[in-house]
């Protein structure tokens, strides 16, 4: 075998194991990464309703392609305010346990401060982490800790998620 064809055989074979590697690397990092609080997907959820204890009750619901507020308004959605609520099924989980190995109440879950559900999956919202200032939330028998970048939201008022005519909305 000639030199040369040696060296392009040997470049060839290193060029193959770091393509491997980096392909490996890239499964190792998604494993790692963060799962999201359900495995919704926004785009596909046609029924939205937000319940909390300080704030008015809306329902939302998607007809043909379009949002709608049905309660307390029955008018027609801001889709980028509906885009905000929904942003919590897709909210990073810090850590999961068995809400049975802890006190609901304490947590702000008995009864929750927040309830969002988007089509049948309902996500109870409690109290915050002292510490991190993470949300509690509740799904099913799952106690989660989730980075809070979203009860704000949960809380504005009817108003500012309708759609606005002079927008084009």
């Amino acid at each position: 075998m000639r030199k040369s064809t040696r060296s392009l055989l040997i470049l060839a074979v290193v060029a193959i194991a770091l393509g491997a590697a980096v392909y490996a690397e890239l499964v190792r990092e998604r494993g790692l990464a963060p799962q999201p609080v359900t495995q919704l997907d926004p785009a596909s959820v046609t029924h939205l309703e937000i319940r909390c204890r300080s704030c008015t009750t809306r329902v939302f619901a998607r007809v043909g392609g379009v949002w709608w507020m049905k309660q307390p308004h029955d008018a027609k959605a801001n889709p980028e305010a509906v885009a905000r609520l929904l942003a919590v099924v897709q909210a990073p989980v810090r850590t999961r346990a068995k809400l049975a190995d802890y006190d609901a109440g304490k947590l702000g879950l008995d009864p929750p401060q927040m309830t969002v559900t988007a089509d049948a999956t309902r996500i109870d919202i409690g109290g915050e982490d002292p510490i991190d200032h993470d949300r509690y939330v509740r799904i099913g028998n799952e106690l989660l800790r989730v980075p809070d970048r979203f009860s704000a939201r949960l809380l504005e008022s009817p108003e500012s998620e309708l759609a606005h005519p002079d927008v084009g909305n």
